[in-house]
């Protein structure tokens, strides 16, 4: 089925009064997530929290993390989960795939259109498909699962469906000689694809890490060292 996301890339400026982090894929571990943060010593009214997309599912918690996206510190790209979620607008066989996922959030508020079309707002407008963040001089863009070649390409927004498709569901971890580096960006973070730790191959990292170790990975970009 033909998608295309209302924002396909976003611009986030330099922090320039607090730090800024990145979170592998949440669905629906708030409190872990706020574990996290909080021993991590997290600053709510400064710092910023990125993420590689898939708030919902799996997790108990899917509700509160798509209430993420109304903070003012939390940022995130789209990821397959939330692709399927709008598309069921379209098709309800989109909404049994997540059901399916541990979708019991969904299943308990498909009578409730108005709840429905406030968690597809709050996904269109918050959640672009890519993100570009400045940190320490350099240029970190956030795609869920994969990227074109050329960074600038999603940044122009000029996307087949195929690129759309490979941003979001792609798993290039699954063979080596898929995982070349992004040309016109400094380093690109994914999630999508499960990793016991940090993996990188050439200028790409992948970070979600809980569906292996049950710990979700947050880096702190002023400090992580990406060369």
């Amino acid at each position: 089925m033909h998608f295309k996301p209302r924002k396909q890339h976003v611009f986030n400026t330099a922090n320039v009064l607090g730090k800024d982090y990145i979170v592998g894929d949440i669905h629906g571990q708030i409190k872990r997530l706020y574990e996290q943060l909080f021993t991590l010593g997290f600053n709510f009214q400064i710092d910023r929290l990125f993420c590689t997309g898939d708030l919902i599912s799996k997790g108990t918690e899917s509700i509160e993390c798509l209430n993420l996206l109304t903070k003012k510190w939390f940022f995130s790209v789209m990821g397959n989960h939330e692709q399927l979620f709008l598309l069921g607008f379209q098709s309800s066989d989109y909404w049994d795939v997540l059901q399916q996922k541990g979708g019991e959030w969904l299943s308990q508020h498909l009578d409730r259109f108005d709840v429905l079309i406030r968690w597809k707002t709050l996904i269109d407008i918050a959640m672009p498909l890519t993100r570009t963040i400045s940190v320490n001089g350099k240029s970190i863009g956030i795609s869920h699962a994969s990227a074109t070649p050329d960074w600038q390409t999603l940044q122009r927004g000029e996307l087949s469906d195929e690129d759309i498709w490979q941003v979001l569901w792609s798993r290039p971890l699954h063979n080596n000689e898929s995982c070349k580096g992004i040309d016109m960006i400094d380093y690109v973070v994914h999630g999508h694809s499960p990793v016991n730790r940090i993996t990188q191959f050439d200028n790409r990292y992948w970070i979600d890490t809980f569906a292996l170790k049950q710990e979700l990975t947050i880096i702190n970009l002023n400090d992580f060292n990406m060369d």
